[in-house]
Parts: structure tokens; C-alpha cells; sequence
């Protein structure tokens, strides 16, 4: 495996070379791109204006790495995944079976941001790819790298650490190598710390929100590690220590009963551990987690192509005239940034469909909802808005009979339906609509 660390990635990214790059990723809007160009060439305190380099700790930042290194991760498949054979092979798995019988030699890349690995056969190969990707990264990119964080290593017989994991193969069955993944050490020390530091907290202040961000760091933890195959192994390691400290430190404020939430039987009611309970709220198990495979997302759906963006756009199920119509809107809405932009987020996380009928929303017959309407105390925030048909809306804020009957007619509310109108209308100050006087 080859380890590569870009020195000083976000201090050295040349601007010229990241503004052409969106260019021809086919981001053509001259307005936003002029605004990135004014940000990457925003003034330093002490500094004055930067010559290159992206803003440490700018939300931007991440999203401007991934395309300054696109062009590598393109240059890697054209070596092998993407190299263009003679033959027009109809399937990808005759193409790569095909790759395997010639002289080519067969690589993979991992990114995420700056940290990636390049995933070889040999060591020969490995070696070969370590010095064209140097020079690559240096006559493309006027990347350098570091000498002493970059290296070759052989994961048969060490660990490589990437993202928080340390990874190695081991021969299983049928001689075929397994990868044999844990969190790193150095990780797994801060998670006990971090998990110990709260338990001091539930210790003084034994209330159920402090307990429930025990909760969220444990269930954090386990999301983030369980794509480690050994990740079991670790969290048990880590359960035995912060449970000692738990157990001590929460002996006259544990419960021998209280509410058991949907999230721990959604994750945990398949473990035998024994229940924890402190201000009537349950603890989540530690060692309550198993390896999970990581999700394969096809490379057809990829933001950096053209034909990437239609095929995401396609899976998402929806009508993207939609969408395009609300960008198109946004400059002569009166509304808020955050409303212009929440509304298409929302439209997107409801997949184009009504919050309450689930049928397919279409121009003329949509209205974005206040679940706290503003003369209330509303705001335009997210969690604030849902879409609705414009039937739906009026059933939700309408107060007189004949105008509720009109509506009822149309939308035709099961039962379910009703309940979910109900609420909304409460939450504007209206009563409730009975089902049996309605049907």
C-alpha cells in the first residue's frame, strides 16, 4: 500500500489552477465563481493577501480539496479501472479480467480530502505508482509531498492508519487475504477519554440531557467505527475501562428502571447486556456494536462529470425542473437566504412528495409550510418546513365548514393521514378535525 501525505495541502493549492478546475467540471456561473476567488484571495491578519491556498477552517475548504484532487483520482483509474481498451467490453468484470492477463499493473485509490492511499499488488508496482504520483502531484497540481509521513507499506506484515483506523490483511480461507481492520490506538484512547469526561458530567449533574449526550457519543463512536472488522474487539476494550468508571461513580444515582427509547431497541434490543439506567433514561451498551459493511456507491454517480450529476439526479426520483425552477426563483423571492435555500433542501429530503399525502408535488400545487408559523415565533430554519399540497395547506390552516368539506373531498385523508393534519393544525392554533364527522 502506498501512503502519500500532501505537505501542507490546504496552505499550497494553487487559486488559478482550483478556478479553471471548477470551470471545467462544468461550473460556469461566472457570479460564484468570482465569489470563490474573492474568498480564497480574502486578507490575512499579518499576513496580508494569500497567493494560494485555501482558508483554514473554511466550510468551503473540504469541498475545494476534492476538486483540486479530482484530477488524480481520474489519473489513477484511467490506470487500470478506466483504461481504455481496444475492445469495447460490455461489461466491466470481462474489461477487468481482461486487464489481468496483460502487462498493466492493477491499482486502487482511496481519498477522502487530502488523505489518500494507492492500493497495489507488489511491491515493485508499489514503488513504481510512489514516483509517479510524486511527480504527478508536482507537475499537475504544484503539490509537494512529505518525505517523512509518505512511505510504502507492506500491510501483510504492518498496520496503515488511515481516517482513524489502522488496516491489515491476513491469509483466511482458501489463502485469499481478509482485511483485519481496528480503530488506532490513538483513537481509541480518546474516545475512553471522551466517554469518562461525560461520565464525570452525569456524576454531578444526573439529569436525562446529560445522559442522552452520553448517548449521542456513544452512538457517534459506533457509526463512525463500525466499518472496522474488528471493530467489536476495540469497543469491548473500551467498555470494560469507561464501565468501570460508570458503575463507580454512578452508584447512588443508577435506576433499576425507566423509559426505554426507539433508538436503543432500534440498535441494541438484540444484546443481553444489562440495562443502566440514570435520571429514568437507559444508557446505550458500549460493546453493543457489530461490523458493518461499508455502502457501495456506483463511480457513475459522481458530482465531478457531467454524465455523474444526471445519473445522481436520476436516482434521486424526482423532477429536477423543480429544482432548477426554485435556483431560478431564488433571486426575486422576498424570502431569507435561509428560507431560498431550505426549501430546496427540503424538497430534496422529501424526495419531491407531499410530508403527509406522499404524492408526487408539481408547480402550481405546492406550498412550503411553517410548522410554527412566524407570527407565532416561527423562523425559516430547516426543521421548521415541510412541502404540501396546496389542498393539504389549506386543510391545515382553514377554520371554516363549508372551505374543510371542499378540501376533505379532494385530498381524501386516511386515518393516518388525518392525525398527521391534526397535528400541524394544532401547531397553528386551529382544533382538530374529528374522522368520524368528516367520513
Amino acid at each position: 500500500m502506498v501512503d502519500i501525505d500532501i505537505k501542507g495541502f490546504f496552505d499550497n493549492v494553487n487559486h488559478g489552477k482550483l478556478l479553471k478546475q471548477l470551470w471545467t467540471l462544468g461550473i460556469r456561473d461566472k457570479t460564484l465563481i468570482s465569489i470563490i476567488s474573492r474568498m480564497l484571495k480574502a486578507p490575512i491578519k499579518g499576513v496580508g493577501v494569500p497567493q494560494k491556498g485555501t482558508p483554514q477552517g473554511g466550510i468551503l475548504s473540504p469541498l475545494l480539496a476534492n476538486v483540486v484532487l479530482n484530477e488524480l483520482d481520474w489519473w489513477i483509474a484511467s490506470q487500470w479501472d478506466n483504461f481504455q481498451t481496444d475492445y469495447p467490453y460490455q461489461y466491466q468484470r470481462s474489461k477487468l479480467l481482461a486487464l489481468k492477463e496483460s502487462s498493466l499493473k492493477e491499482i486502487k485509490i482511496v481519498r477522502y480530502a487530502d488523505d489518500f492511499k494507492i492500493m497495489c499488488k507488489d511491491y515493485k508496482t508499489a514503488q513504481k505508482i510512489f514516483t509517479a504520483t510524486q511527480m504527478w502531484l508536482k507537475q499537475r497540481l504544484q503539490l509537494d509531498i512529505s518525505p517523512e509521513k509518505s512511505r510504502i507499506t507492506n500491510i501483510r506484515k504492518r498496520y496503515s492508519e488511515f481516517l482513524g483506523l489502522k488496516l491489515k490483511v491476513r491469509k483466511g480461507k482458501a489463502n485469499k487475504y481478509t482485511n483485519r481492520s481496528h480503530m488506532r490506538d490513538k483513537a481509541r484512547e480518546n474516545a475512553i477519554k471522551k466517554l469518562k469526561e461525560q461520565v464525570k458530567v452525569i456524576q454531578k449533574n444526573p439529569t436525562r440531557e446529560a445522559v442522552n449526550k452520553y448517548n449521542s457519543i456513544v452512538i457517534g463512536l459506533q457509526n463512525y467505527y463500525s466499518i472496522a472488522t474488528m471493530v467489536n474487539e476495540d469497543f469491548i476494550k473500551i467498555a470494560y475501562i469507561v464501565n468501570k468508571s460508570l458503575l463507580c461513580r454512578t452508584k447512588k444515582i443508577r435506576a433499576r428502571t425507566g423509559s426505554i427509547t426507539k433508538t436503543y431497541l432500534k440498535f441494541y434490543k438484540d444484546y443481553g447486556y444489562k440495562k443502566v439506567f440514570i435520571a429514568k433514561t437507559i444508557l446505550f451498551p458500549i460493546a453493543g456494536i457489530k461490523f458493518r459493511e461499508p455502502k457501495m456507491i456506483s463511480k457513475n454517480c459522481t458530482r465531478y462529470t457531467e454524465s455523474g450529476r444526471n445519473a445522481i439526479h436520476q436516482r434521486l426520483k424526482m423532477d429536477m425542473r423543480i429544482i432548477h425552477y426554485f435556483m431560478e426563483q431564488s433571486s426575486t423571492l422576498k424570502g431569507t437566504t435561509e428560507y431560498n435555500d431550505n426549501r430546496i433542501s427540503v424538497y430534496v429530503a422529501q424526495n419531491g412528495r407531499c410530508k403527509i399525502t406522499g404524492i408526487i408535488l408539481k408547480i402550481g400545487n405546492m406550498d412550503l409550510h411553517h410548522i410554527t408559523p412566524k407570527f407565532m415565533g416561527g423562523n425559516d430554519e430547516y426543521k421548521n418546513l415541510i412541502y404540501i399540497t396546496n389542498d393539504v395547506h389549506i386543510l391545515v390552516h382553514a377554520m371554516e365548514n363549508k372551505v374543510l368539506e371542499k378540501c376533505l373531498a379532494v385530498v381524501n385523508p386516511d386515518k393516518e393521514q388525518l392525525k398527521k393534519i391534526n397535528q400541524y393544525r394544532v401547531l397553528v392554533g386551529n382544533n382538530e378535525l374529528d374522522y368520524n364527522a368528516c367520513y
